[in-house]
């Protein structure tokens, strides 16, 4: 069993090392996210009778602010922020994570609540899953990183998504809002999906059986040998880069016989519920009435 899964380690750096030496190296994600190359900016209309909404920022602790000043400062001068004059206003919550470091959250709900809505075209994963076939045995999965940045947002619509905020350095107070498309959006993730769909519709795969799955910005390559999987990912990743999107090389499974997607672990034929997914429903509550 131990000489088995050596055996496969090897396999699997082999492959590592055949794919990165033939792929573009920016497709890979930096601190400067992607810009999808034939997007056109993103427009977001009003509910009918939708009024602008302004919701006070939320009080904020010393350290989460000074945690997630960098954050705000780098989208600043990334352009995905800039600061605006705006009759909407929504709160932000800066998020502490695990290992010290933050994330900036927007509560967009009151947003949500007054633009429109679309239908979400976002397949079923469990439904998505059914299309693989026995006979494809060899996988790759492919996590695009920060998508909804990859999207512009038209000037029109940056408006909406406004939020307050004080420098702890300078202690100025403006708004600031997104010029790109913002996280916690209910239509985010089905207007990436369509856009990244629609983008993908142009590559051409190499020969070899095989399937593309997509599930908004997660990709997984399906083939039946080890060999046309290589070719699959490698054609795929130099697609991606040249058309603006940005490839997680952390959260990347390159041509595995069992992979983890969409908290599915996925092999030939099987797919099972990944070890995150079981745990987090074995620490569910017990419902206290019936």
């Amino acid at each position: 069993m131990l000489i088995t899964k050596e055996i496969e380690v090897a396999s699997e750096k082999e492959n590592f090392r055949k794919i990165m030496d033939q792929v573009f190296p920016g497709v890979w994600a930096s601190n400067i996210p992607g810009r999808a190359k034939n997007a056109l900016p993103v427009q977001i209309r009003l509910k009918e009778g939708g009024q602008p909404v302004r919701v006070k920022q939320y009080p904020l602790k010393k350290e989460d602010i000074e945690g997630v000043s960098p954050i705000i400062e780098n989208f600043l001068q990334l352009g995905l922020l800039r600061e605006c004059q705006s009759d909407f206003n929504t709160p932000i919550l800066p998020v502490k994570k695990p290992g010290g470091s933050y994330r900036l959250v927007q509560d967009l709900r009151a947003v949500n609540k007054v633009t429109e809505d679309l239908y979400p075209v976002v397949a079923n994963p469990y439904t998505l899953l059914t299309r693989l076939t026995p006979e494809l045995t060899w996988f790759t999965v492919l996590d695009l990183k920060d998508a909804f940045f990859c999207l512009p947002l038209h000037e029109a619509s940056q408006k909406i998504f406004a939020f307050e905020w004080e420098s702890p350095k300078t202690g100025r107070k403006t708004q600031l809002t997104w010029c790109v498309l913002p996280q916690g959006y209910k239509n985010s993730p089905t207007i990436f999906g369509e856009q990244l769909a629609k983008d993908l519709e142009s590559w051409e795969p190499p020969p070899g059986e095989g399937q593309l799955l997509q599930y908004v910005d997660d990709l997984l390559i399906a083939t039946r040998t080890q060999e046309t999987c290589v070719d699959w990912t490698v054609s795929l990743l130099n697609f991606l880069g040249p058309q603006g999107y940005g490839v997680s090389q952390k959260k990347a499974q390159m041509v595995r016989q069992t992979v983890i997607y969409l908290g599915y672990e996925v092999s030939a034929g099987q797919r099972t519920l990944g070890q995150d997914h079981k745990e987090a429903i074995c620490q569910t509550p017990k419902p206290q009435t019936v």
